[in-house]
């Protein structure tokens, strides 16, 4: 008789994981791996520690450099994905930044830098997925994760008191 958890396995199965060099991403690629899927670990960081890890789990392991937040990157990062697997199943998408700033001191390149990663890469990395996939005749599965950072915002430092805006109707 099998268990629960058997159902879970992944064996057979390739997981593309952005932001894999470190935290949540190195997080959800070993777990994908414990699991029993072949990981490609991409970042614009090293991943070599990911891989490491992985491949001391008996899975199958690369990194992929990649810059997320150009998009020219995202197609060629899916391109060397399958120069080392025949097919990709799985696609997470955890690569994300955050720049610190006061709100009224936000430059334009900050503003187009996370945005960049945190969302114009999530919806161009899932479409280069799917087109592949589909291209296949296969099935995949995409996760997006965000860091709880995501909830967080503010409008000023501490040191730039927030006054309240008033209506002059």
């Amino acid at each position: 008789m099998s268990s629960i958890i058997d159902r879970f396995r992944l064996d057979g199965k390739v997981a593309v994981v952005t932001g894999a060099a470190r935290g949540l991403g190195q997080g959800m690629a070993l777990a994908l791996a414990e699991a029993g899927a072949d990981i490609v670990a991409v970042d614009i960081l090293p991943a070599d520690d990911t891989v490491k890890q992985v491949q001391a789990l008996g899975r199958r392991a690369v990194a992929v450099a990649g810059n997320l937040g150009d998009r020219a990157a995202i197609p060629v990062v899916i391109a060397q994905a399958r120069t080392h697997f025949d097919h990709l199943d799985i696609l997470v998408n955890c690569a994300g930044i955050i720049r610190r700033a006061d709100f009224l001191e936000f430059s334009e390149k900050d503003w187009d830098d996370v945005m960049g990663i945190n969302i114009d890469a999530v919806f161009f990395m899932s479409q280069c997925f799917v087109r592949d996939v589909v291209a296949r005749g296969g099935k995949g599965k995409i996760i997006n994760i965000a860091s709880m950072l995501s909830f967080q915002g503010a409008l000023a430092s501490r040191r730039t008191p927030v006054r309240k805006a008033r209506s002059r109707v």
